[in-house]
């Protein structure tokens, strides 16, 4: 796989996963710093045309670096959620069918920075970690505990089993900032960009949390700004809570 930015770069070169070797605009004009990134890593790089690099990737918003990246990003489910239980980790994120790379990379963006750390989605029906993905995420991938798994139901049981509260983010439910958090671990699952989450995993909830609307005219979120704005709230109240706020 290849991919591309700087912001992606310099967290790939920064994290934990195999970078084969990194490729440079010739004249980028900070190409100094991710030379010397490079080598303190111990990371291949050459320096390249831009024509080369309009060969390697297709998107025009490569900012001048790309880099080989052969590792396996996703970790499996089970570990994840041993990874979520037993951490400090306060919220573990649930995506049923998201199919946009632009939504699920941003919405991993924004959970990375609230510090949620555990995600895990559908593999049939959902995008899957492409560069565009990455790039929309703009490398917090690399710092995500990702999995697939087309068993959602068996995953929200195992997390209830395990004193989780499980919502679910939709329409015609109570108010996001109404609900009481209490010091639980939370699983918030949220739905495709379509179609929403499947009953049956909302019949696995204890609540559905709905966002505010002002007007009629456009009277839903996009999916990525829907969960961005349910997880902001939730990770504020949680941290409200544990600080007996």
């Amino acid at each position: 796989m290849i991919i591309y930015g700087k912001n992606v770069i310099l967290c790939a070169l920064n994290s934990k996963f195999k970078i084969s070797k990194v490729l440079i605009y010739e004249n980028l004009r900070d190409k100094d710093k991710f030379i010397q990134l490079c080598k303190s890593k111990n990371v291949p790089y050459e320096l390249v045309s831009k024509f080369r690099l309009e060969q390697l990737v297709k998107d025009d918003n490569h900012q001048g670096l790309c880099a080989y990246f052969e590792d396996e990003i996703q970790i499996k489910v089970q570990d994840n959620i041993n990874n979520f239980i037993n951490s400090n980790n306060n919220i573990i994120l649930i995506i049923d069918r998201i199919q946009d790379p632009y939504n699920l990379g941003s919405i991993i963006r924004t959970a990375q920075i609230l510090n949620i750390n555990n995600i895990i989605s559908t593999y049939t029906q959902s995008v899957k970690i492409t560069p565009s993905v990455i790039k929309a995420s703009a490398g917090a991938i690399f710092y995500i505990n990702f999995s697939y798994s087309d068993n959602l139901k068996r995953i929200i049981e195992t997390l209830k089993e395990n004193q989780v509260k499980i919502y679910s983010l939709e329409r015609n439910g109570e108010y996001i900032e109404n609900v009481s958090i209490g010091n639980e671990k939370i699983a918030l699952i949220v739905g495709s960009e379509h179609y929403g989450i499947r009953s049956s995993l909302i019949q696995l909830s204890e609540k559905i949390l709905t966002l505010r609307t002002y007007n009629n005219q456009i009277n839903s979120y996009n999916v990525s700004n829907a969960v961005s704005i349910a997880l902001y709230i939730l990770t504020i109240k949680k941290d409200l809570t544990l600080k007996g706020a």
